[in-house]
């Protein structure tokens, strides 16, 4: 079956790459481990499921050394069929076999755009899971197709992410979360970029969100966010809730602001006496969003709802934004939201 993963072979890939003699990534070592993985694709001759090798090319050329020939070795694991839905649960599965045989990943996240390297991001979505070493990391990385293996070079992928926090806008994507684990020690977390432009925030909010219940899905997580919002003449309440695992919504809490506001429905928001929302909120939620699942989401129409209603509240700028308490902890990892440009109050 095209769509079938096979745990026994994951695992075996998953082993063989940890395990791989990469030779400084030369082509000498490389091209015959990857010949070698291309031949036990058990009769699979589609050309999503073919291993291939990424060379150091134009956008490659500034994050490695010099006489370093490749960095990545790409290894399809499941080719599922049923769209992003069927990429994301092939994705979540075969998190969970290799999350059973290494342990919880020290790293995991989404790329969004820009990827490593200036890739564009899968239109599915862009979840990783990356069991670091020292010289060479393993990553369970979404391909175009669906879930794939990805060894690479631990060095240059790095330099690469520290290199973008330099503050200009959509430098980074995504989110990035990480353990305390001994396999950490001297990571590096570049800088954020923030924006006090409405229509970049609502862009990279509507980014931020197309994608999100597939990836939330594919991970195995569920986000938990509180936006604060520094509506004049009130301390900077708690406006919005957003809960993401298999489902995305977001509610609104009109209650901080008194009655003399704009009605929330002209914006999009559905009243909770109209239709109840549907997940489970810790903020008061007398507007929602409705819920979304994957392939479901309009993140543009999202962001500008919420954009267009901060800016009749009279929010001067998104730098007036913040997330809740605890927000940026997911299970055991912490994470930073580098696409939706946020974080925690200090």
């Amino acid at each position: 079956m095209t769509g079938a993963l096979d745990e026994a072979r994951l695992v075996d890939l998953a082993r063989r790459l940890k395990g791989a003699e990469t030779g400084d990534w030369s082509g000498a070592a490389l091209r015959p481990l990857a010949e070698d993985l291309d031949q036990r694709r058990n009769g699979a001759d589609a050309s999503a499921w073919a291993v291939r090798l990424r060379s150091v090319g134009r956008f490659e050329r500034d994050f490695v050394p010099d006489g370093q020939e490749y960095v990545g070795l790409y290894v399809p694991v499941a080719v599922p069929e049923g769209g992003a839905a069927g990429k994301a649960a092939a994705f979540r599965d075969a998190a969970q076999i290799l999350t059973k045989e290494f342990g919880p990943a020290p790293i995991m996240g989404v790329y969004g755009d820009p990827g490593p390297f200036y890739d564009s991001a899968p239109l599915w979505g862009s979840p990783f899971l990356r069991w670091r070493d020292r010289e060479d990391t393993l990553e369970l990385h979404a391909g175009e197709h669906g879930p794939e293996l990805l060894l690479q070079p631990t060095e240059p992928v790095e330099n690469w992410f520290w290199r973008q926090g330099h503050g200009e806008h959509h430098a980074i994507g995504g989110f990035f979360g990480t353990r305390q684990d001994p396999a950490n020690a001297g990571l590096g977390f570049p800088g954020r970029w923030r924006t006090d432009d409405w229509d970049v925030f609502a862009g990279a909010l509507g980014d931020f969100l197309t994608t999100l219940p597939a990836e939330t899905t594919a991970l195995g997580i569920e986000l938990d966010l509180g936006f604060h919002a520094l509506v004049p003449g009130t301390y900077g309440p708690i406006l919005f809730h957003l809960s993401c695992g298999e489902r995305l919504e977001i509610v609104y809490d009109t209650e901080p602001l008194g009655a003399d506001i704009t009605d929330p429905a002209s914006f999009g928001w559905i009243a909770q006496a109209t239709r109840p929302a549907a997940l489970d909120h810790w903020l008061e939620c007398p507007y929602h969003s409705g819920d979304f699942g994957i392939g479901e989401v309009d993140g543009r129409a999202l962001g500008r709802m919420i954009v267009d209603t901060l800016r009749d509240l009279g929010v001067e700028s998104p730098k007036q934004l913040s997330l809740s308490d605890h927000a940026q902890r997911v299970g055991e990892y912490r994470v930073d939201y580098y696409g939706l440009t946020l974080q925690e109050n200090p």
